[in-house]
């Protein structure tokens, strides 16, 4: 299963001082040691200022095999700094991980979606869980996590 993972208003919320970064982060760690063929690509905007490298940095050691890519940059028009969202084509983030699934791995493979921005996804996308990004992922969403993860399986 493949685990497309935003950062801002998921691993801490978002805005949020720079010292509350990846707040959240150690409980979907848990998570996924709980779950070890659950490999994470980073969907987060942040994969357009930070390495693959970097990013892989911010999780616990252990885990940083499983964070096994990007999403592509190249599915998304280019869009300047001062554009402001609303003209940001729709559910642009859904194709970034369809196109990353069919590079990499099988349309048919398993995946789930973890971001704070519902309309960045079709609204009738089953593959998503949606953080309030006041907060980000929180203890009471662990379980849907789980049960997602447990759907793949079987």
């Amino acid at each position: 299963m493949i685990l497309f993972l935003d950062f801002d208003g998921v691993l801490h919320p978002d805005p949020c001082d720079r010292r509350d970064w990846f707040c959240q982060l150690p409980l979907l760690e848990n998570v996924l040691r709980q779950h070890p063929h659950v490999d994470v690509v980073i969907s987060s905007s942040w994969r357009y200022d930070h390495s693959l490298e970097q990013l892989r940095g911010t999780f616990a050691e252990d885990l940083r095999s499983r964070i096994v890519g990007v999403t592509p940059t190249d599915a998304r028009p280019q869009v300047e700094d001062w554009m402001p969202q609303a003209l940001l084509p729709s559910h642009h983030r859904e194709i970034e991980c369809r196109k990353w699934l069919q590079r990499y791995r099988s349309t048919q493979t398993h995946w789930l979606a973890i971001d704070d921005v519902r309309e960045w996804f079709a609204p009738d996308c089953k593959n998503l869980l949606v953080t309030d990004s006041g907060k980000g992922f929180r203890p009471e969403q662990v379980e849907f996590l789980e049960k997602c993860i447990k759907d793949t399986t079987g």
